[in-house]
């Protein structure tokens, strides 16, 4: 049996430029909340919560929903999974690009 390939053990759940982006943002900070996600991301709310589903369907990401005052709040924070996940992705690319010097 053959070792995989680097390009084999990309993540196509984190593989999406937008998925990526959001891990990208949520692996320098505790929590963002979606306002602010959305805004420095300039994705649309149903945009950023499809793609934030598909990272907590997949044990990326999790979704908190409560209340400032009287105000939804909804708040978006990766978790140990995701970050395992996002650094193997990371090794990955890193191999690829190893190999096209």
């Amino acid at each position: 049996m053959s070792e995989p390939k680097p390009h084999d053990r990309i993540d196509d759940v984190i593989h999406q430029r937008t998925r990526l982006a959001i891990m990208a943002a949520l692996a320098a900070v505790e929590s963002l909340d979606f306002t602010e996600l959305k805004a420095d991301l300039a994705l649309t709310d149903g945009n950023l919560s499809t793609h934030a589903s598909a990272l907590e369907r997949a044990g990326y990401v999790k979704v908190t929903k409560t209340f400032r005052g009287k105000k939804p709040l909804t708040t978006l924070a990766m978790t140990p999974k995701g970050r395992k996940a996002l650094a193997s992705y990371v090794e990955a690319l890193q191999n690829i690009l190893d190999k096209a010097r």
